[in-house]
């Protein structure tokens, strides 16, 4: 599950140079960097450019032609929108089965993937990388919601350990697959069937997954319990309005109180990547001083709300401007 810059159909960068979509220092940092050599380098295979590659895999893995993966690359969050409608989803075993089901994610992640190696989309998992080049206190790491796995692919060839946990199995093994076929491996949970590790992790990466969980406060303790005290976790918060098209799977809205909760587990707040990814130390959560600074910051949560629905509609009105 990765960052999205925005909703719909998804860019084609087919011929275009390097692009610098997200206008951020962080962004602008990793484009020359070593990670992003990485990166693009573990998206190509046979010879082929990145764009190729992408869409050789998803046709050997699903069996569509190349021209159909690419359509349903670019078409991803119809098909997803269409996926979801397909049963009930008002409750958290329909939301379950979707995971369980879902094809759509594959060509949207895959795509994002490129867009971030291009310069078209935010580089969430090169500026997690370079985070953990710098701060991660040991080697182990876990990429929570990691859908096709290229986060984990990622951190592997930088040398740590890494391992992937998700609830949909089909993410899962089209990851596993992937990874194979490049000579890479990282270990897998299948969040459905297996716990969280106690203490096994020193950096967790949960780009734009926490979102997507049914339960966020028993998500936001399993991942405290599963990460060592000192360790770093970096998440982000894609909340969408609930009526807007493809929002059905972003089951939560409020990205302040998702904040303070993931806090209230056992993190302090120590950064933000490029104005999206926040990073988080793990703590303890029975020291006397972080209670009374977590019970400080409840009494300001509706006027950092406040601020939020502020931005967001300043958003939307440009987003109105731009388009007429």
């Amino acid at each position: 599950m990765t960052v999205h810059s925005s909703q719909g159909l998804h860019a084609d960068p087919a011929g275009e140079p390097y692009a610098d979509v997200w206008e951020h220092p962080d962004a602008e940092a990793t484009k020359a960097s070593a990670e992003m050599a990485v990166y693009r380098s573990m998206l190509v295979v046979d010879g082929l450019s990145m764009r190729e590659s992408i869409l050789r895999e998803l046709s050997e893995y699903h069996g569509y032609p190349p021209d159909e993966c690419l359509r349903r690359c670019l078409h991803w969050e119809d098909w997803s929108v269409e996926e979801w409608n397909s049963a009930d989803r008002s409750t958290s075993a329909g939301v379950a089965d979707f995971y369980q089901s879902v094809q759509s994610w594959a060509f949207d992640l895959m795509w994002y993937a490129y867009l971030q190696a291009t310069g078209h989309g935010f580089p969430a998992s090169v500026l997690a990388a370079r985070f953990a080049a710098e701060h991660a206190t040991g080697p182990d790491h876990l990429d929570f919601g990691s859908g096709t796995g290229t986060t984990a692919q990622l951190f592997t060839r930088l040398g740590f350990r890494s391992a992937m946990a998700d609830v949909s199995e089909p993410l899962l093994r089209f990851a596993g697959w992937r990874l194979a076929r490049h000579g890479d491996h990282a270990a897998q949970i299948d969040l459905t069937t297996s716990a969280l590790p106690t203490a096994a992790y020193d950096f967790i990466t949960a780009l734009d997954a926490l979102v997507h969980v049914t339960d966020f406060d028993a998500t936001a303790r399993d991942l405290r319990r599963a990460i060592r005290t000192g360790g770093h976790l970096l998440a982000n918060f894609d909340v969408r309005e609930p009526d807007d098209h493809g929002s059905q799977w972003h089951l939560q809205t409020d990205a302040v109180g998702l904040d303070y909760r993931l806090r209230a587990a056992g993190f302090v707040r120590t950064d933000t990547l490029g104005g999206v990814t926040h990073c988080y130390r793990a703590v303890d959560p029975t020291r006397p001083g972080f209670r009374l600074g977590m019970a400080a910051d409840r009494l300001l949560l509706p006027v950092r709300r406040q601020r939020m629905r502020a931005r967001r509609r300043v958003r939307a009105l440009a987003r109105r401007l731009t388009t007429r």
